[in-house]
Formats: structure tokens, C-alpha cells, sequence
């Protein structure tokens, strides 16, 4: 009888110890693979704003006559170069992070410039950093008309 008490309970703790090791490896492969798609949508992101950074730097006038639309310019151009030469070495989620946050700021900046010539906003992303989260604090370039396509207006 004590035999089969010893097997019964050797054979009970084999099974749990199976089953945790399964379940830690499971576990193991979903907080891996989280990580990769966290990265894979962080790089994805930062390509993203980087671009239409880019592509907003395109349309915009190559010199402007006032001096803190101008600085306001420049400081896109250097956000965008600045993105533009991260990516190309970026491994990291933080890293991507990090560079759709200066090109969100030079998004910002190129509104600012906008603002400045008296021109509508352009695109604009979330507030890049310092938002000052918990306050809610109105952002200069919303405006209350609607926009879209059926109304007319560009943005």
C-alpha cells in the first residue's frame, strides 16, 4: 500500500512538473513573439511618420520670409534628417519609438510654420512628448468646422 501512495504521488508531481514547464513555455513564446510584433509595429510607425514627414518637407516652400516660420522650418528639416539617419541603424522598439517622436516634432513644427504664413494646418500625429498627460489642453491647429471631402476643406 505505501508502494503505491510513493507511485501515486511521484507520478501526480511528474505530471504537474510537465505541465509547468509546458505552460512556462508557452508562456516564453507569447511574450516573445508580443516583443516581435511590439517592434514589427513600432518600426512600421516610425517609417510611417518619417515619411510623410518627408513628404510634407516636399511641398513646403524652400524659404520663407519670417524669421520663426523659418526657424520653425529648419527645425522639421533637422528632425527629419535626423529620423531619416536613426532608421537606417534602429534595432530596438525603443529606438523606433524615439524616431516617430522626432518626426511627429517635425510635423508639429511644419504646423507651426503653417500657422505662421497664415496657411491651414497640415497632418498632425498625437502631441510628439511633453504633452503634459491628464491635462487637457487644446491644440492651436484643431479647428471646430468639420473637414473632409464633402465639406470642401483640405483638412
Amino acid at each position: 500500500m505505501k508502494d503505491a501512495i510513493e507511485t501515486s504521488t511521484t507520478a501526480f508531481a511528474a505530471i504537474v512538473a510537465i505541465v509547468l514547464i509546458f505552460a512556462a513555455v508557452l508562456g516564453l513564446r507569447s511574450f516573445i513573439e508580443g516583443r516581435r510584433r511590439r517592434k514589427a509595429r513600432a518600426k512600421t510607425d516610425a517609417e510611417a511618420w518619417t515619411e510623410l514627414l518627408g513628404k510634407q518637407l516636399q511641398i513646403a516652400p524652400a524659404s520663407v520670409g519670417d524669421t520663426e516660420a523659418a526657424a520653425a522650418l529648419d527645425r522639421a528639416r533637422k528632425l527629419h534628417y535626423g529620423a531619416v539617419q536613426k532608421l537606417k541603424t534602429a534595432k530596438k522598439t525603443k529606438q523606433f519609438e524615439r524616431i516617430r517622436t522626432y518626426a511627429l516634432a517635425g510635423l508639429h513644427n511644419l504646423n507651426i510654420m503653417r500657422r505662421r504664413l497664415g496657411k491651414a494646418p497640415g497632418p498632425q500625429g498625437p502631441i510628439p512628448f511633453n504633452s503634459g498627460a491628464g491635462t487637457k489642453k487644446r491644440d492651436d491647429n484643431i479647428r471646430d468646422v468639420a473637414t473632409g471631402p464633402s465639406t470642401g476643406l483640405p483638412f
